[in-house]
């Protein structure tokens, strides 16, 4: 355990001086205080983080669309209860979810957040539009509002860090998975949440396509399908894809209308299987694999996702700490039957 006296020793002062450091006492340059706080945080003083009084209450900002997926429910809720699990009583979170991909939407609810709620930092789930580009922009250079891009970065915006996955990388890995099961041959059908408008579906569906081309030039990708969020709509391209084509062999499902998706296939008497990648490792992809009907889950690590943003947040505002890495790449798992309960 790391004592007083070795971080008072390795800055050169003495313990009385560290323990007025520690607990905000008067007596310290707050350059030399400041130096005694980041030697003890690095050094893994475990009581630091009780012992420094906050300087001061922050308030950061979410913002995140499509907020029907079960995967954006998941960091929804991790983000309200950033305070609680991270024992930051001097934080308090605001999350906006909107429903839709709506560009004006989403500036709107910036706009609330910025100039009615008064946020120190801004955590952002960016829609694929110059709008969002421009928002980001003006309100880190003109307001000094830090701010984070997680699960899609934006190009050009003036963000101090972004966390999440590589969905080219994750698109490639649903196409190696999938092409493997169909063992090279048959018609593939995507089906995508948007046209535009949301950078995980296309950049996944470059990813995908991509791959296929390369490592499995005998199997037809389809023309990628829309569901706009709709489930039902899902279901009957689903079912219309089925009855009219006998080589379909797979189904890659980008983003949103896993559920109707779903239904199509449980209520078809299949005489050939059709196999199943999707992505996002929640309840409703879970149960799918347990059954039988989806293959292999590409998962994001919701995780970090639900947590990084505001740490990175909250360490540029309060310890004046910039990110080491501006990109935070999460990880890339693959759940199937014979490691789904193992989460």
């Amino acid at each position: 355990m790391v004592t007083m006296q070795q971080i008072a020793d390795k800055c050169g002062v003495s313990r009385g001086t560290v323990d007025r450091a520690l607990h905000q006492k008067e007596g310290v340059r707050e350059e030399v205080a400041q130096r005694i706080r980041d030697t003890a945080r690095e050094m893994g003083y475990l009581p630091i983080r009780h012992a420094i009084a906050p300087t001061r209450q922050w308030k950061l900002g979410v913002v995140l669309h499509s907020a029907r997926s079960a995967f954006v429910q998941i960091l929804c809720q991790s983000f309200n209860n950033f305070s609680k699990a991270e024992n930051r009583p001097n934080v308090t979170v605001l999350v906006r979810a909107m429903d839709d991909i709506d560009v004006y939407h989403q500036l709107a609810l910036i706009d609330e957040l910025v100039n009615t709620e008064n946020i120190d930092g801004l955590a952002l789930m960016p829609l694929a539009n110059t709008l969002i580009r421009d928002k980001i922009n003006a309100i880190s250079e003109q307001k000094g509002i830090p701010v984070v891009t997680f699960n899609t970065d934006i190009e050009d915006a003036n963000r101090i860090a972004y966390v999440g996955a590589d969905n080219i990388a994750s698109g490639r890995a649903a196409a190696a998975l999938m092409g493997m099961v169909m063992q090279g041959h048959g018609t593939i059908l995507p089906i995508l949440g948007q046209r535009s408008g949301h950078y995980a579906d296309s950049q996944r569906l470059t990813g995908f396509q991509e791959e296929m081309w390369q490592s499995f030039p005998q199997i037809e990708v389809l023309q990628p399908q829309f569901s706009f969020l709709d489930d039902q709509l899902a279901e009957r391209i689903t079912l219309r894809a089925i009855q009219s084509d006998a080589n379909l062999g797979g189904i890659y499902i980008s983003s949103s209308g896993r559920n109707g998706v779903y239904r199509a296939l449980c209520q078809q008497a299949l005489s050939r299987p059709i196999h199943v990648v999707v992505h996002d490792v929640t309840p409703d992809n879970v149960e799918m694999v347990r059954k039988g009907i989806v293959d292999f889950i590409i998962g994001q690590d919701g995780k970090t996702q639900g947590r990084l943003p505001l740490v990175l947040l909250y360490d540029y505002l309060e310890h004046k700490h910039f990110p080491d890495q501006r990109i935070h790449i999460t990880d890339i798992t693959v759940k199937f039957r014979c490691n789904i309960d193992h989460l």
